[in-house]
């Protein structure tokens, strides 16, 4: 009995840790205030969300993405079962940013993103190695609503 409790426990330490994500208003004394949402690391790197004027951009940040133009594949898990895209992304301009989507709200991404449990993301570059990572999605919804309010 005590092992039971003892692994649940642990299950529910390690699910509540990892899958959370992070709400942060910024306020740098030059530009208005600005909300960012990010998940937990994997790999040195985390997804952001940020709100941009009207838009919500979606990126991963961390590390070093030598191509400026790098094609990333994403795969949303969505009730058991892949949802695959890709994405013609940029860099910023210091290569530690991979912008996937300029504005996540009007794409063809929202509902998997809104909807899915877990995501793995390929970062493919032609001149560096390609980088693969995965996130635990749980409460991306509330992150989403989080950066629209």
């Amino acid at each position: 009995m005590k092992k039971i409790i003892l692994s649940i426990a642990s299950m529910t330490m390690l699910s509540v840790g990892y899958s959370q994500w992070s709400y942060k208003t910024i306020n740098n004394g030059f530009d208005d205030p600005y909300r960012i949402a990010y998940t937990a690391q994997n790999n040195g790197a985390i997804l952001k969300l940020e709100k941009v004027d009207d838009r919500v951009s979606f990126y991963i940040i961390g590390g070093y993405y030598c191509d400026e133009y790098p094609i990333v594949d994403l795969v949303f898990v969505v009730n058991g079962k892949d949802v695959k895209f890709y994405s013609e992304s940029h860099t910023s301009s210091d290569n530690e940013a991979v912008f996937i989507m300029d504005d996540i709200l009007t794409s063809n991404l929202l509902d998997p993103f809104k909807n899915c449990t877990s995501i793995r993301i390929r970062v493919n570059e032609s001149y560096c190695d390609t980088k693969t990572y995965s996130f635990n999605m749980k409460g991306s919804t509330s992150a989403l609503n989080f950066i629209k309010e």
